[in-house]
């Protein structure tokens, strides 16, 4: 399947063969989202973004029948439940949805439903640990419009977050092994959010969504420099922030970054009794800053990656292809390929 990431800046898309112990990302592209056509992360405009999805099929050297996808934002709930593991199918299943009922602050009539079993619960391993996942029935309309626009058929509409941790687990095998008891942070820094989660032994556990991202420092180069607002982001994405030092502009923006991470990680602790995390992995586009990672690992105290999909892009001759970072997403997504749904 061919993951496809829907960002506010861009629109991403990652293709993958081989399988899990010996993958290869076979192509990728993007193409920049058009102006307006995805607010709080719901695809508004259906038209101009199925026309932006075909110029991207346009760009990979093979054709794809079928698409993974993900939903984010408001419009996603995910909730952790226990369920007695001794029923049947058919009981087992309506309680899940009576519990839905109870965790779910939408009409059930308006909302997709998914579960997941996750296993025996901890502290009583009598029940099973259910993650239960809702979104809004028109988010996932949408997307389907788009793909079906553009003769792609979706097999997979993912959470976000949950494609993420799959790109970070897969990347970073020791979250499989040497670091899968320590609680690694993971950070996606986005045109205008920042998603921060925590991964535990292979497993999301916890996650949240900020109104802070790369928007931020575009504009405090827009301001400071006197430069139209495309022009201020073109300096950004194409690396000549060097060319601008009258004034530590970037290292205040990473000093705000440094901040909004520190609080997640306090809200995290506070919440799980944990004193701290051990790893914070960085992806998104607003992870490529020059020096970011070397701040962040100064400023936190903490083990501080960069995971690198390209490391797995067969064709290595491209030259000048850049850290992949944006693309982690679209490559959870993809990932789907070698992994059954569970219902």
């Amino acid at each position: 399947m061919l993951g496809v990431d829907f960002g506010s800046s861009t629109i991403k898309a990652v293709a993958v063969s081989g399988n899990p112990e010996s993958l290869s990302i076979d192509a990728w592209a993007e193409i920049a989202t058009p102006k307006g056509s995805i607010r709080d992360f719901q695809l508004q405009d259906i038209d101009r973004i199925s026309q932006a999805v075909k110029q991207l099929l346009r760009m990979l050297p093979n054709k794809y029948k079928y698409a993974a996808t993900a939903v984010n934002g408001s419009s996603v709930i995910t909730k952790i439940t226990q369920v007695a593991g001794n029923i049947n199918q058919t009981d087992f299943e309506n309680i899940v949805m009576m519990e839905a009922e109870q965790l779910i602050p939408f009409p059930l009539d308006e909302v997709s439903l998914d579960f997941e079993v996750l296993g025996p619960n901890i502290t009583d391993t009598s029940r099973n640990d259910v993650l239960i996942c809702a979104a809004r029935s028109q988010s996932i309309a949408s997307a389907t419009s788009v793909f079906n626009d553009c003769d792609l058929s979706v097999k997979v509409v993912d959470v976000g977050m949950h494609a993420l941790t799959r790109a970070f687990v897969t990347l970073e095998k020791s979250l499989q092994t040497t670091d899968a008891n320590k609680f690694c942070a993971i950070v996606d820094i986005g045109e205008l959010s920042l998603s921060f989660g925590i991964i535990f032994q292979g497993e999301l556990i916890y996650s949240r969504l900020q109104d802070f991202g790369g928007s931020s420092l575009t504009r405090s180069l827009a301001t400071f420099y006197n430069l139209p607002q495309e022009e201020a982001e073109n300096v950004k994405l194409k690396g000549a922030l060097s060319s601008y030092t009258d004034i530590d502009v970037v290292n205040s923006y990473i000093n705000q970054l440094t901040q909004h991470i520190k609080r997640n990680i306090q809200l995290f602790c506070s919440s799980s009794g944990n004193r701290t995390v051990d790893i914070l992995m960085l992806s998104g586009g607003g992870s490529l800053i020059p020096g970011l990672r070397q701040q962040l690992a100064l400023q936190l105290e903490i083990d501080v990656r960069h995971p690198d999909p390209a490391v797995l892009y067969q064709h290595k001759q491209v030259e000048n292809f850049g850290h992949g970072a944006k693309y982690m997403t679209a490559l959870g997504l993809a990932l789907r390929s070698f992994t059954p749904c569970q219902i």
